[in-house]
């Protein structure tokens, strides 16, 4: 074999080599002009690679993401790479094409610019992917869409090599000049001043609407916030004279990410946004920027308590007994994370909503799980202990390498079969039911059994009831109340607890406070009852050995 034939062996060798993690390979000039590209591009973009080179590159981003890839290579020009950005490709019929994009420059080719492109359709955000909804005044993304868009924009912009910033823009009397102006002059002013976030903030439509008069944008560090307030007050004045009444104020967000990834930073920036903006009505406008700094820190501080607590398993599990509504024994125990230390009388659920928000639930449910296993392990050696489930979220259910530790943790101990059970919460947040359904089916196997939380709060409980074959469903509080108190409420719970009984499902109520609701929860149909009249959450679940059944009483197991 000739050199030559050798040199080009060995190149076509690190492409398909390439290609173990990549469905798309780019080489870019400093222009940005394609000079090589290999791939799927016949599938993914509509075009032979042959009639791509020499096009610009942006020709085959989707024109909503035209900004952004500018900006993402105008900050990695500095740091020299990108490191699993998030960008949509503009595929055939001009549809987006998700994908993650990671590459560097090259000295020894001119400083080109070396793309690998891996097409990634679930890449996680927070939970599933939602079309994005906007306010019919501004065009800026609502609330929820725009925590969605931030956290995958800021996260791709830190990955570039950028710092990212989240700010809120008070627009103090605004309200009261939309009052004086008319529809037309109100409609061209909410739209500019729209216009002057989307323009300064990552990808030209980073930016949200939060209420009548507050607005957030996720921008560049160099932005000046001020200018932008200085713009908004300009374009109040131009309306109507009365408009100088109008004060933007900004107050910006950043933080200092030790110890977590670029998704991690993202997500704190958005979950502290939005928190203050839920309680943003009781904080003085002259303080809106120590309370949103002070947040901000507090998230931070409260993330790395969660890593730290989820690697060093230092938690309590207490136990809440779930009584047989016609027997009156215990039946199971759900088992209640318990923090220590300065979080110790704080209720867990606060930390759990964040864990999941960032992205780090995964940890801390695998450290409860562990601890919970070692605390029946402990009471099991003391007494007969009845079931105890054991909470997981939808997110962990659908994280591989969560639900492969578990399933193995599971078969190396075969002693706790029927003595654990898995109760789903945030069920939202499985975006593939069938496959989390495969899983659930293979613990069940081994005498595990699955229930799943807040039945009824919402429409999407039946498809997850559809799509999730469970040993148990847990009607959610609100649910189990309207029953009480409402005749119709009572027919519908009776109604679902029917169907449940059909397709072989026990149920419990949850919040069932005094003997009169035990009582009408049995006439509904209901299997088991929990809330404070059975018993409150205890570290010491042997507290209610007087209430448990005799051994051959308990059902264990699947049915």
């Amino acid at each position: 074999m000739s050199i030559s034939d050798k040199t080009k062996r060995e190149k076509e060798r690190f492409v398909a080599l390439s290609f173990c993690r990549a469905d798309l390979l780019f080489e870019l000039n400093d222009d940005r002009v394609i000079e090589f590209v290999a791939g799927a591009t016949p599938i993914l973009l509509g075009k032979n690679p042959d009639e791509m080179k020499t096009s610009k590159f942006s020709d085959f981003i989707h024109p909503s993401d035209h900004k952004l890839l500018e900006e993402l290579f105008k900050t990695a020009s500095n740091k020299g790479r990108l490191d699993d950005v998030t960008l949509n490709l503009k595929g055939p019929n001009g549809k987006k094409v998700r994908t993650s994009i990671s590459g560097y420059r090259v000295p020894d080719f001119n400083n080109n610019f070396f793309l690998a492109i891996k097409v990634d359709p679930h890449k996680g955000t927070f939970g599933k992917i939602e079309p994005l909804i906007k306010d019919d005044e501004t065009h800026l993304l609502e609330t929820e869409s725009f925590s969605q868009v931030a956290s995958e924009r800021v996260t791709s912009f830190i990955r570039a090599g950028g710092d990212a910033q989240v700010s809120m823009v008070k627009v103090n009397h605004l309200d009261k000049l939309l009052n004086t102006v008319g529809a037309t002059d109100k409609k061209k002013l909410l739209g500019e001043i729209g216009k002057v976030l989307n323009d300064n903030s990552i990808g030209g439509d980073t930016a949200s609407r939060i209420d009548e008069d507050s607005f957030s944008f996720a921008h560049a560090e160099n932005v000046d916030t001020n200018a932008i307030n200085a713009q908004i007050e300009a374009l109040a004045a131009q309306i109507h004279p009365d408009g100088d009444m109008v004060q933007a104020i900004s107050s910006t967000l950043d933080v200092d990410g030790a110890g977590m990834s670029e998704d991690q930073v993202a997500r704190a920036l958005i979950h502290t946004m939005q928190k203050f903006c839920e309680n943003k009505g009781s904080v003085r406008e002259n303080a809106l920027s120590d309370v949103l700094s002070g947040m901000m820190t507090n998230t931070v501080k409260n993330v790395g308590f969660i890593k730290e607590v989820s690697k060093s398993m230092d938690l309590d599990i207490f136990f809440m007994p779930i009584n047989d509504l016609k027997k009156g024994y215990v039946h199971h125990f759900e088992g209640l994370v318990r923090f220590k230390g300065e979080h110790a009388n704080e209720s867990p659920y606060h930390m759990i909503c964040l864990a999941e928000e960032v992205g780090i639930i995964c940890d801390l449910d695998m450290a409860i799980v562990r601890k919970s296993i070692e605390r029946v392990h402990h009471f099991r050696q003391k007494k007969f202990l009845p079931p105890v489930a054991i909470n997981l979220s939808g997110a962990s259910l659908g994280n591989d390498m969560f639900m492969k530790t578990l399933h193995k943790m599971l078969k190396d101990a075969p002693e706790m079969s029927g003595h654990l059970m898995f109760e789903i919460t945030e069920s939202a947040r499985i975006e593939d039911l069938p496959k989390v359904n495969k899983i659930l089916q293979s613990i069940r196997k081994m005498k595990f059994e699955v229930c799943l939380d807040d039945f009824g709060a919402g429409s999407a409980s039946f498809d997850y009831l559809n799509g999730l074959d469970v040993d148990v469903v847990k009607f959610d509080g609100p649910v189990v109340k309207r029953a009480y108190q409402t005749e119709k409420g009572g027919d519908l719970l009776r109604a679902m607890s029917n169907m449940c009984h059909d397709l072989n499902i026990h149920t419990v109520a949850e919040m069932v406070e005094d003997e009169p609701m035990a009582r009408h929860m049995a006439a509904c149909g209901i299997d088991f009852g929990q809330g404070w009249f059975f018993g409150k959450p205890d570290p010491d679940p042997l507290q209610y050995a007087r209430n448990f059944a005799p051994v051959s009483k308990i059902r264990v197991g699947n049915k």
